[in-house]
């Protein structure tokens, strides 16, 4: 028997190496998703501001940073980033359930397909390309 012998340790399997260390299609799909609800919210703002620009620059430029850091950290292979990621996405969850209840999401039609859009981020980085992409690596 190779059992450990205590049946509460976590796993220590890590995946062999690949021969391609390249990035899988699925991630970079999901970093072109992320990009895309950025700019489906930074819409979605500018139309709720109605063009003040005073409103908007500074939500709109914090927000990019936002979002260029957190795809740097997807594309580097850092695991918080992708915890972070979905536990943020509870906050989309929360807007689209709120459009939802008070009949607006055909009306707001563009917040509701960036929180779509963001709940599709999170689950894509749950696909199996993309999690042995942030699998630890042997060296």
């Amino acid at each position: 028997m190779s059992e450990s012998p205590n049946p509460y340790q976590a796993p220590t399997a890590t995946f062999p190496p690949t021969s391609s260390p390249a990035m899988p299609p699925a991630l970079r799909a999901t970093l072109a998703c992320y990009l895309t609800h950025y700019v489906l919210e930074m819409l979605s703002l500018w139309r709720g501001s109605s063009g003040d620009i005073g409103l908007f620059l500074p939500v709109a430029s914090i927000n990019g940073a936002y979002c260029v850091a957190m795809c740097f950290a997807l594309w580097r292979r850092w695991q918080w980033a992708r915890v972070w990621l979905v536990m943020t996405t509870v906050l989309s969850a929360f807007v689209l359930l709120t459009l939802l209840r008070r009949g607006i999401w055909g009306a707001q039609w563009i917040a509701t397909l960036a929180s779509f859009l963001r709940i599709a981020v999170a689950a894509m980085l749950f696909l199996p390309s993309v999690r042995r992409w942030f699998a630890p690596r042997r060296t």
